[in-house]
């Protein structure tokens, strides 16, 4: 029956086709598979943002700058400042050790030194001006007095003074145009009588190497 189909077959021109079949054609070798198809699984589906946790989302803050003080727009002024007063010179005048002598006048001429029977004397204080001249004019006498009111420390002027010694005989007679007076007087001892409308004092003193002071105060 075989043979019968072969016949057959060359008969159509079948042949050639098994032939081509049967060179064309490779078994598969023992044991193995041919390889399977699987299909990918399906993409999930993206979306634009998805959190790393179910938890809360936060967001992240600059932490701000401190506030910085502001800026000055101008240096403060600077404290005012006083000026000095202005001093005269005769205020600020300081005689120099040859300028103190018998005869030195300060400058200003304001106190006039006088003479009574060959004692010399100033008086004055008057003002400030006064005042220095006669600080300049101190160390050339070596007797001062000074006429106040007790408790308001007032100056008083317009006094009479007159200076005796031991014998009782009259060296000194003037009337004084401040509250100081200065003499120049021989060594000794002497005794001050200052005289007001009001009352008279009296006070004693020793004229030595240094300057003597007398202070009279009147109530």
């Amino acid at each position: 029956m075989i043979g019968s189909i072969a016949v057959t077959l060359a008969l159509s021109g079948g042949l050639p086709f098994l032939a081509d079949a049967q060179q064309t054609y490779t078994p598969t070798p023992y044991g193995s598979s041919s390889p399977r198809y699987e299909e990918p699984p399906p993409l999930k589906p993206t979306s634009p943002y998805e959190p790393a946790s179910e938890g809360p989302i936060q967001f992240y803050t600059q932490p701000a700058e401190p506030a910085q003080p502001p800026t000055p727009s101008a240096s403060p002024s600077p404290r005012p400042y006083a000026a000095p007063t202005p001093v005269s010179a005769e205020d600020s005048y300081t005689p120099d050790a040859e300028d103190t002598g018998p005869g030195w006048l300060p400058p200003g001429n304001l106190i006039q030194v006088q003479d009574y029977r060959g004692i010399r004397y100033a008086s004055g204080g008057v003002g400030e001006s006064e005042r220095a001249e006669l600080n300049a004019l101190s160390g050339q006498f070596n007797l001062r007095l000074l006429f106040a009111m007790q408790g308001s420390g007032d100056y008083l002027a317009d006094t009479k003074v007159i200076i005796v010694d031991k014998r009782g005989e009259t060296v000194l007679s003037a009337a004084s145009n401040g509250p100081w007076f200065y003499a120049q007087l021989p060594p000794g001892t002497y005794t001050v009588e200052i005289s007001t409308p009001d009352q008279t004092q009296r006070q004693p003193v020793t004229i030595g190497t240094r300057q003597s002071r007398l202070n009279f105060y009147w109530r």
